[in-house]
């Protein structure tokens, strides 16, 4: 039996070299394309930039016969992006037009000034075209009521948030804690005195 067997598979590889040319045939590897990755292109995220915004700028003294509120303001900012994780920006922000004043006798609209100057350093986290970013920074708020000029200099800060509508202007909204303290040049002691600021506004990259 095991001699049948012996003989079978005999024939049938003579039969294999035969057809084949009395040759083994095998048939070549087969290559794997491999596919390379896409490049991403490198983009540059330092450069200055300009801005423009509109702000609300609000003062408020702890004692019942003063809070400003300017509700048109400008603001105009220019700053340095050294790459996408930090900034410097300094920034100026001025009432236009009449402040509302609320008093002991009611809320009027009054010919005072606000203002602000500052400069800040801006740490920002970009997720695709959204920005979270903060602002640390010194300056100075100044205000007018006609009469005498007040100013008071110190830490501010601030957080927001932008989103870039094309590859070069963006637009952010933010909110500023301008001043924190007890008194405002004399104009208050021992009172709690705040400044804030809202600005919506946009940047343009260069």
């Amino acid at each position: 039996m095991n001699s049948i067997k012996l003989s079978a598979v005999a024939i049938l590889l003579t039969s294999t070299l035969a057809i084949a040319g009395g040759k083994l045939v095998v048939p070549p590897a087969t290559e794997i394309e491999t596919i390379p990755e896409p490049i991403e292109p490198i983009v540059d995220a330092s450069g200055p930039y300009l801005g423009l915004g509109y702000s609300c700028l609000h003062l408020d003294f702890d004692i019942p016969d003063l809070d400003a509120r300017a509700m048109t303001a400008i603001s105009v900012a220019a700053g340095y992006d050294f790459n996408k994780y930090f900034a410097v920006e300094g920034r100026y922000t001025a009432s236009i037009g009449d402040i509302e004043a609320e008093t002991i006798l009611g809320t009027e609209d009054m010919d005072w000034d606000m203002s602000n100057i500052a400069l800040y350093l801006k740490p920002k986290y970009t997720i695709d075209s959204f920005t979270v970013y903060g602002l640390l920074g010194f300056g100075e708020v100044t205000y007018d009521d006609g009469d005498t000029s007040y100013s008071e200099a110190g830490f501010q800060y601030g957080v927001g948030i932008g989103v870039m509508a094309t590859d070069n202007i963006d637009v952010y909204v933010d909110y500023r804690r301008l001043y924190d303290d007890e008194e405002f040049d004399g104009l208050s002691e021992n009172k709690d005195v705040t400044a804030n600021s809202f600005t919506v506004g946009v940047n343009y990259h260069f």
